[in-house]
């Protein structure tokens, strides 16, 4: 777990660093990532925090930069909350140079605190595609309970990847706010 790392709710003063971040990591994200090819220049990046702050001030939820040692690593929140039935679905990304270090595990942990504590939701979702071990590995070590596999669920690129869907729900032992997992 790393103790530095700090969700801040994403505004217009990040979009030239996360541009930058985005842009140099392009080969990297494109592997899994379906948006990429929709941000082109820090205009793009801005339209894109405009619509997540749209997206907060519907659903009370913000997305997240994930600063780590004072440096922005990458971007995590929720794609959906859907607020009738308590439930949200968390999508998170690091720049390859701040992947294997705990970052993304610590920066999730905290948005479920969020996500159970401050916007009372019961159930947290993560999707992953079945072959992106890296990412699937976070949910695991954090005692989310692997459900299934969505067949042709999301669309990259012109081909269709199968996704794993994984729950955690406020009353799991493990979903606690301290920040313990399995």
């Amino acid at each position: 777990m790393q103790p530095d790392v700090i969700l801040q709710p994403i505004n217009q003063d990040l979009a030239p660093a996360l541009f930058a971040l985005t842009d140099c990591n392009r080969c990297f994200l494109r592997e899994w990532l379906p948006w990429l090819d929709q941000v082109r220049t820090v205009d793009d990046t801005r339209d894109f925090i405009e619509g997540a702050k749209s997206m907060a001030a519907a659903d009370g939820v913000p997305t997240f930069a994930i600063i780590h040692a004072g440096t922005l690593c990458g971007v995590t929140g929720f794609h959906s909350v859907n607020k009738p039935h308590c439930r949200g679905s968390i999508g998170y990304w690091l720049g390859q140079d701040h992947t294997g270090q705990g970052i993304a595990t610590t920066a999730v942990r905290q948005l479920i605190t969020i996500g159970f504590k401050e916007c009372g939701l019961n159930r947290i979702e993560i999707r992953c595609a079945v072959n992106n071990w890296q990412s699937r590995a976070l949910p695991e070590r954090l005692g989310f309970i692997h459900e299934g596999t969505l067949r042709q669920s999301e669309r990259l690129y012109g081909r269709f990847l199968d996704q794993a869907l994984y729950s955690l729900l406020a009353s799991d032992s493990h979903a606690s706010p301290s920040g313990s997992s399995k």
